[in-house]
Formats: structure tokens, C-alpha cells, sequence
């Protein structure tokens, strides 16, 4: 073997810091368009809680327009199927579990929100929590929430904690009322949540609720 056959050998056996240089810069491309794309669809399922929100709400108000009662109020069991308005008694507010039941349900019978708008972007049914919780949500509200118990004890603890700020801004712009939510650990008295001081680091997971009456 001579000396130049040797030394080719030699050159070969390694990468050079200008390969290592690339390899490594395609490495960080990668994971920066990994969690870039993970970003996307945390925003993607933010913006689809808002929407979802946004057409409850309008379902409300056209209903409560169109038959001079909000839906479930005034209801007994109501199951799908024929839309038929409810004629028990009404106050303007859901306190009873017939009448959290019947919301949803009410709402869908009329035509005005399909299966899919019922269902979170978590995979779980939207719920309406009752106007007779005491404290979580406050008392005389009723909120969109992910479980039929509402906020108090937060029994479906589905949603990532970082969503709760961003929806928040989202809705409106961080003001107090509209959005409530608490850990599974961190269950408080009054309407527990603020934009300012209760992001909990951006770690774990929460209940939500969006305000809809009154």
C-alpha cells in the first residue's frame, strides 16, 4: 500500500466540523419545525374553543329571541329528536339538572347547533353547569363547561393549563367573568380565576367554563 492509498484512508474515517456543523444544523431545523407545528395546533384547538363559544352563545341568544325563553329553561327531561319549547316555569337562568340537560339538547332539537358543535376539541361533550353552585362557578351563573358537575369539584380536568391564558385573550382580552377555570388541586372560592396572576407556570391540567347566563 503506499503512502498516498494510506492517507486516503486516514481522511475517511471521520466527519469534518463543517459536516458535524451541518448535521447539527439540520437537527435544530427539525426540532424547531416540531415544535412549531405543536404551537399551530395548540392555536388551531384555542381558536376552536372561542368558535365553539362564540356559536353557543349566538344559539342562546337567537333562541332566546325567536321563543322568549332561553333553551332549558323552564324544561324537564328533554331527549333528541322533535324540537317542542318547554312550558314549565321560567326565571331567566338554569338552575335545576333538568334544565342544564336540556339546554344542549334543546338547542340541537331547534336546529341551531349540530352534534359536533357540543363536543369539545378535547373529545368530551360541552356541558352547562347549574346556577345553584355556590361557589365555582359563582352562584346565579351558568357556564359552559367540560363537565355536568361544573368547576366545583373540576372533575373533568381536560384541558392543557397553557390554553386557559390564550383563550382568555382570546375572548376578551383578559377581562374578568367570562372564563373560569381551576385545577384539579386548586379548587377556590368566588370566581377563582384572573388573567393576571393565575396562568399556574402554563403546567398541568384544567377545568374550563365560559359564561353564558346571565
Amino acid at each position: 500500500m503506499s503512502l498516498n492509498q494510506a492517507g486516503c484512508q486516514a481522511k475517511q474515517g471521520g466527519f469534518t466540523l463543517v459536516e458535524l456543523a451541518i448535521v447539527l444544523v439540520i437537527i435544530g431545523l427539525i426540532l424547531g419545525m416540531a415544535f412549531k407545528g405543536k404551537d399551530l395546533i395548540d392555536g388551531a384547538k384555542v381558536k376552536s374553543i372561542a368558535a365553539q363559544y362564540n356559536k353557543v352563545q349566538a344559539a342562546f341568544n337567537i333562541y332566546f329571541e325567536r321563543y322568549g325563553a332561553y333553551p332549558g329553561d323552564g324544561c324537564g327531561v328533554v331527549a333528541l329528536g322533535a324540537f317542542t319549547p318547554c312550558a314549565g316555569a321560567k326565571n331567566g337562568i338554569l338552575d335545576t339538572a333538568q334544565e342544564v340537560d336540556a339546554a344542549l339538547i334543546q338547542l340541537q332539537n331547534a336546529g341551531m347547533l349540530s352534534a359536533s358543535d357540543v363536543t369539545s376539541p378535547f373529545g368530551v361533550q360541552w356541558n352547562i353547569s347549574s346556577s345553584t353552585l355556590a361557589t365555582f362557578p359563582p352562584g346565579g351563573t351558568n357556564y359552559l363547561t367540560f363537565t355536568a358537575g361544573g368547576l366545583n369539584p373540576p372533575l373533568a380536568t381536560v384541558a392543557d393549563a397553557r390554553y386557559v391564558c390564550a383563550l382568555d385573550r382570546l375572548i376578551d382580552d383578559g377581562a374578568n367573568g367570562n372564563l373560569a377555570a381551576a385545577a384539579r388541586t386548586t379548587v377556590r372560592s368566588g370566581l377563582a380565576y384572573t388573567a393576571a396572576t393565575d396562568c399556574w407556570g402554563l403546567q398541568g391540567k384544567a377545568s374550563v367554563g365560559l359564561r353564558l347566563l346571565p
